[in-house]
């Protein structure tokens, strides 16, 4: 079987979590230290042209806590930041449900907005009418790598905080802006699926000073110091363990990149679906490779997509569903202000998504051996 994703380790990784372990030294030390410093390294040279201002990385404990961090550092003004009980706060509905979820723990209301036909990221022109009085706060998701339009979100949500849900746009960017830093704040998460991996780990990106020393007081009980508690805070450290691995990650991440890129060149050149599309000015990781087929003669979109996954694993390709609707949810559909709206663009999308394999572990042969299961079962959805 051809996986659909493999973390791309070495022995490399191993050897760094055994410095670890024969350190004693297992929690945000040197290594998260360090972690965090090639990551600023890496945005601030990709960017063209340069950034103004420094970046700030702060590693946590997962890509879920570096949301729920960016929601309680929603600038507020006075004395309380983060959104609350009466806020709201736009989210694409096509998502994992971690965006969503960051809003409604933090007792806000999750607005849900439909996504762009092409990029699968959020349609600014569907975000403009769902502004109110109580938006504080709009959710970018680069989904599977691809850039949002960010700048276009942003001109019709007003100066509201503007979150970057980058968690699969690692060495993405757009118009020469790196994926993470288009926003006010931004995050990366490292799990398994992920351009590259630590198991599980996070990163919020920000180039505000002022609200990075508030995320790394919040990401440690809310010390800004040790002892010195300047708030209530959780613990979302990251371990020294997934930090040596993500240090030697960073290292492989020109090469991950240059592999996943060659690939689904090759196989989105060989087989014309309808492939998720980019927006002008964009440079993708293609963390995921994914397409979505088009309404059948008979039947339904589901029913569809489901023979088809089928099909491909039956073949030896391990394809997956591409995403979740989370105007679906029942945790979603609680809110007033999700029902009784239609998501027409979503339901397309989580119906006919699929997923094929794309990882630098491939050989040449496994390349070519998507591309011909994909001609043998999908191709009645060619050029459609």
């Amino acid at each position: 079987m051809i996986r659909l994703t493999r973390p791309y380790f070495t022995d490399a990784e191993s050897a760094a979590v055994a410095e670890v372990l024969a350190s004693g030294m297992l929690i945000q030390g040197a290594r998260v230290a360090k972690f965090e410093e090639l990551t600023a390294s890496y945005l601030t040279a990709l960017a063209s042209p340069p950034l103004d201002g420094a970046v700030h990385a702060i590693a946590v404990a997962t890509g879920t806590h570096a949301l729920e961090l960016s929601v309680a550092t929603i600038p507020r003004g006075g004395l309380r930041d983060g959104a609350s009980a009466g806020d709201e706060v736009l989210v694409p509905t096509v998502t994992w449900p971690s965006p969503g979820h960051a809003v409604a723990l933090a007792g806000a209301t999750p607005v849900l907005v439909d996504v762009d036909e092409d990029t699968w990221c959020v349609d600014p022109s569907a975000a403009a009418p769902m502004v109110t009085k109580r938006t504080v706060a709009a959710i970018a998701i680069d989904q599977f790598g691809v850039p949002a339009d960010v700048p276009a979100l942003r001109a019709v949500v007003g100066p509201v905080d503007l979150l970057e849900d980058a968690a699969c746009a690692l060495g993405s960017t757009l118009h020469g802006v790196p994926c993470g830093l288009l926003g006010d704040t931004g995050i990366y998460s490292y799990h398994p699926r992920k351009v590259i991996t630590t198991g599980e780990g996070g990163m919020v990106l920000t180039r505000d000073a002022v609200r990075a020393a508030k995320l790394r007081a919040l990401r440690n009980h809310g010390q800004s110091t040790p002892g010195t508690f300047v708030c209530a805070g959780p613990n979302a450290r990251l371990s020294e363990m997934h930090a040596a691995i993500g240090v030697v990650q960073m290292a492989k991440l020109g090469d991950i990149l240059a592999r996943r890129r060659a690939m689904a060149d090759e196989i989105r050149a060989a087989v014309p679906l309808k492939w998720q599309r980019a927006p002008a000015g964009a440079v993708v990781n293609h963390q995921t490779l994914g397409f979505v087929l088009p309404q059948p003669a008979t039947g339904s979109l589901r029913d569809a997509r489901d023979t088809l996954v089928t099909a491909l694993r039956d073949a030896g390709v391990e394809a997956s569903i591409l995403s979740y609707a989370l105007h679906r949810l029942p945790q979603f559909q609680q809110y007033a202000v999700n029902r009784g709206r239609s998501f027409p663009v979503a339901d397309r999308v989580v119906d006919g998504g699929v997923a094929v394999p794309l990882h630098p572990g491939m050989s040449p042969s496994d390349v070519a051996a998507v591309i011909d299961a994909l001609r043998a079962h999908a191709s009645w959805a060619f050029a459609r």
